[in-house]
């Protein structure tokens, strides 16, 4: 059995976008885990696999950090059901996951901070503080959502143009299937639906039809996470 250390914020929220990426692609192959939940100050649950942050797996004897290479470790030691059916696949993937790493993250990190904040576990928030407080040149993250908040959605909506642009012509980044450009860009969208309320999306943007069915993949996998 797999096991999966996944970031845990209060009521047993889920939000990490990278251990989603490691869900939809255990999910994709068919295999089954177990979920090990730790906070941002129990790294010490991870230090068996040299690791300071999540996703970690275990897999048998084998243990495996960052959601890239754990995609990759899937498709090696699982070859059913692949992740990437050629090289090609594989680099687009990879392409794609860079790119909500680098943008759409950036985008959403500013419009849900506070809430980010006012969820996780009050043994967690001053780690949150001074982690994440230099990197905005403030710890009031109410005060800097709101002000991102004000500037409007328009440029986290404007990141998402190349998603939009392939999703009116096709069901899922990856094609008639959903596959890991697809896992890599619901994480985003459930890091913020699991901790925020915040309306990210119209109704009739195609994203907006994408992220339902994602949201229905797997039995309905990340439509039954706990959302704000």
């Amino acid at each position: 059995m797999i096991t999966l250390y996944d970031l845990v914020f209060q009521d047993d929220r889920r939000p990490s976008p990278f251990c989603w990426r490691a869900k939809y692609a255990l999910s994709h192959k068919g295999l089954k885990w177990v979920e090990e939940p730790m906070g941002f100050t129990e790294k010490q649950k991870i230090a068996f696999a040299g690791s300071q942050t999540v996703p970690v797996i275990k897999d048998g004897a084998k243990s495996v950090k960052d959601s890239w290479a754990i995609a990759l470790h899937l498709d090696q030691a699982h070859p059913d059901k692949p992740l990437f059916e050629s090289e090609a696949a594989r680099i687009l993937a990879r392409f794609v996951g860079n790119w909500v790493d680098t943008a759409v993250h950036v985008a959403v990190f500013p419009l849900i901070v506070g809430d980010l904040y006012d969820r996780v576990r009050p043994v967690d928030q001053a780690y949150f503080r001074e982690s994440r407080g230099p990197r905005l040149g403030t710890t009031d993250f109410s005060a800097f959502q709101a002000k991102a908040r004000e500037k409007g959605l328009a440029a986290f909506q404007a990141t998402l143009e190349p998603a939009r642009r392939l999703l009116k012509e096709q069901l899922f980044l990856a094609g008639g299937r959903p596959g890991y450009p697809d896992y890599a860009l619901a994480g985003a969208f459930l890091w913020a639906r699991i901790t925020s309320p915040v309306v990210l999306l119209e109704t009739d943007d195609p994203v907006h039809a994408w992220r339902e069915r994602m949201l229905d993949l797997f039995d309905g996998m990340g439509r039954r996470a706990k959302a704000a």
